[in-house]
């Protein structure tokens, strides 16, 4: 599911099964939680079998998993193995969606519940208060729906389980293979840390100051930071046109306000 631009801007939520509101947190709800665990929330959405077992102490039981045991474990079931993983998927569920979001032991999926007033008699069954769920099948969307909602590309691996025949498979097996070694050799680069970014974006534009850019939401200071560095560059080459000419036609006067996320 891809998001267009309009709904990535806005403060609103975009609606999964027409009923669960996936957000992009605002700055300030961010700093409530702390940046170290919105990004800690960050990294379980986009963990992947080799990162599950490293976290858990056993980095050497992903290399003793054949293809096709790892074809058949998705990272929603051994998210969902205990009741700790349990409350932690939850609580990340909870800070990215607009609704609330509990496990049912019962149907084993999250389902999503908006606050319904509680009856007279003081009970409410799981089933009436549901409005959607997230299970086995859903999570990967879910995830990515919150990646794109944070600015971020999700680096989720692809399921192995869908692919249609074993050239599929060995294609997919290819392109994993590839994104993985790719990410072995980037270095995290500290001048695109978010909070390097707040500051940038507040001391480089006319509207935005420390005190009023916690209101936006992340996707909005990313988006801001991208187009604030664009314009940058266009007046760069505007003051070089103007003083020597644009002599081998180079110069776009519309690029100002070209799209940055790439039209998509």
């Amino acid at each position: 599911m891809k998001i267009s631009y309009f709904e990535l801007l806005s403060p609103e939520p975009v609606y999964i099964q027409k009923a669960i509101g996936v957000i992009s947190p605002k700055l300030k709800d961010i700093a409530s939680i702390g940046i170290n665990i919105y990004q800690y929330y960050l990294s379980v959405l986009l963990m992947d079998l080799k990162t599950y077992f490293t976290m858990i102490g056993k980095p050497e039981q992903a290399e003793l998993l054949t293809e096709t045991e790892k074809a058949q474990i998705s990272i929603y079931d051994l998210l969902t193995l205990n009741s700790d993983s349990i409350k932690l998927l939850q609580a990340v569920l909870n800070f990215f969606i607009k609704e609330e979001v509990a496990y049912s032991v019962e149907h084993k999926c999250f389902l999503v519940k908006k606050n319904t007033p509680v009856p007279h008699n003081g009970e409410i069954s799981e089933e009436a208060s549901a409005v959607g769920s997230i299970s086995r099948e859903t999570y990967p969307q879910v995830c990515d729906i919150i990646c794109q909602r944070n600015f971020i590309k999700s680096s989720q691996q692809d399921d192995l389980s869908k692919a249609k025949n074993r050239k599929a498979v060995e294609i997919m097996k290819k392109l994993q293979k590839g994104r993985d070694e790719k990410a072995k050799h980037t270095k995290a680069d500290k001048n695109m840390e978010l909070g390097n970014i707040i500051s940038a974006v507040a001391n480089k534009s006319q509207s935005l100051n420390i005190l009023n850019i916690w209101d936006l939401t992340v996707y909005q200071v990313w988006d801001c930071f991208q187009r604030l560095s664009s314009n940058n560059i266009y007046n760069i080459q505007s003051m070089s046109v103007a003083a020597w000419g644009n002599k081998d036609n180079q110069f776009d006067a519309a690029s100002w306000f070209k799209r940055t996320d790439n039209g998509n």
